[in-house]
Order: structure tokens, then sequence, then C-alpha cells
């Protein structure tokens, strides 16, 4: 019997081995070119790197105009992220504690966002009825409004976690519904916040289509449409695409590591007590 789970469990670690060797390898590739100069990738494309050219990334920087790009899509990642976490952590309490009739349909309405594809003609017509298109506050919109039924489905499950008698005693202390969701629950909450707030983050971050649709200003597009018309201009120097590729991913590696920790607690909780 312990030989046999010895083997499973080899099984196990070399099927997450092969899959992290699938993620991590091709992009050690990408770096590897990113950091080569013309000559080099010419001669010897695959090959590892002999002299690191990190004036690469600088260039990508000046030349494709990416500061412009990279603010726009940091406005866009962190105001979608907040307004979706506050929204739907608002929502998914009524809804966790059924505080009114119809509560189930609500949710269950949210629910059947996830399977359902965005219906872009209509909604463009109502963006563009609403004066929305080529807005800031019109493209954060839309991606909160993206993003509600997968947080929202996040927050319920979390929230049922939480205790009732904290909703008793706050009831008794005299504070009030708002108050006690934003001070006491919403702090309790941090896990699945940091959870929904990535994977909006991420979901606006590499945004490509949306972009082109509801923002024609080109001053005002994020990173990914910023590395498509600069692929445009370089197509043939694979070494500056790389460095762009680089350029668009790394702030999304970086928040990962600083908030891994509370990301996987939040979908391990949420799957618990859901």
């Amino acid at each position: 019997m312990r030989m046999q789970s010895k083997i499973q469990t080899g099984l196990v670690n070399a099927a997450l081995g092969a899959l992290t060797l699938t993620m991590v390898v091709p992009l050690l590739l990408v770096l590897n070119v990113a950091l080569k100069s013309d000559a080099e990738f010419l001669n010897h494309s695959l090959g590892l790197v002999e002299s690191p050219q990190w004036d690469n990334f600088r260039q990508v920087w000046i030349q494709g105009e990416m500061g412009v790009y990279f603010q726009n899509s940091l406005i866009y990642a962190v105001l979608a992220s907040l307004g979706a976490c506050l929204i739907s952590g608002l929502a998914a309490f009524p809804i966790a504690r059924k505080h009114f009739r119809g509560s189930q349909v609500v949710y269950f309405v949210f629910l059947s966002a996830l399977f359902f594809p965005v219906a872009l003609v209509p909604l463009l017509y109502v963006m563009n009825a609403l004066a929305l298109i080529n807005t800031y506050y019109g493209y954060v919109l839309l991606m909160i409004g993206n993003s509600l039924s997968i947080s929202v489905f996040i927050f319920v499950a979390f929230v049922k976690g939480v205790p009732r008698e904290l909703d008793e005693a706050a009831a008794i202390d005299g504070c009030g519904y708002f108050r006690y969701i934003l001070t006491i629950v919403f702090p309790l909450m941090k896990p699945a916040i940091a959870t929904v707030g990535m994977l909006v983050a991420i979901g606006t971050w590499n945004d490509f289509i949306n972009p082109y649709l509801f923002l024609t200003d080109r001053n005002m597009r994020p990173l990914t449409s910023g590395l498509y018309l600069y692929f445009g201009q370089y197509a043939t120097k694979w070494n500056y695409l790389s460095a762009g590729i680089i350029v668009v991913t790394a702030p999304l590696f970086a928040a990962y590591f600083f908030l891994q920790r509370y990301i996987v607690s939040g979908v391990t909780s949420g799957a618990i007590k859901g």
C-alpha cells in the first residue's frame, strides 16, 4: 500500500514537473532571445545568449512609446480591480446571507454569465448610446462588468464561511449595514480580494480585442495594443519583439509574486467554504 502511494506521488510530481517545464521553458526562450543583439540572433537564434544586451529593453521602451501604454494599462488594471472588488463584495454579502427575496435567482444570473459569450454588437450600441466609447471611465466600467460574474462567485463562496455570529454581534453593537461590510467583512476577505483583484488585473492587462473596439484614440490604448503596433513596425527584429513581450508580462509576474500567498489561500478557502 505504501509502495502504491509512493508511485502515485511520483507520477503526480512528474506530471507537475512536466507541466511546469511547458510553462517556464517558453518564457526562458523569449528572455534568451530578448537579450541578444541583431547579429547574435541571426547567427545563433536558438543558442544561449553570449553577451546580454540589456539596452534592448530601453530601446523598446523608447521606440515603442511604451511609457504611455504602460500608464494606460496601469490605470485600467488598478481601477478595474478596485471597482470589481468593491462592487462584487457589496453584492456578494446580501446574496450569500439571503437578505432579500430572490437572492438565489440573482446569484444564478451572475453565474450564467460565465457560460455565455459577450454580445459585442449590443454592447457596442449601449456603450455608444451612453457616450462611453473612447473614455477612460467607460473602458474601466466595461472591464468591471466583464469580471462581475466570476468576482461575485468567489466572494459569495468566501462570505458563506464568515460566521453569522459576527453579524449578530455587530447588530447588537449598533453597527450599520454598510459599515459592517466595509470595516469587518472586507478585512476578513483579504485572500478573496487578492484573488479577485489579480484575476481582474490579469484580464484587463492582457485584453486585446476590447481596446480596438472601444478605444479609438491610440494614446488611450493599453500595452497589448502598443506591442501589436510595435510588431507592425519591427516585425523582423525578433530580439526587440521578445524584449517587448517581457516588458508587457513582467509587471504581472511581479504582482503575482507578492500576492501569491493571498491568492492561493483565497482560492482554497473559497473552494472549501463554498
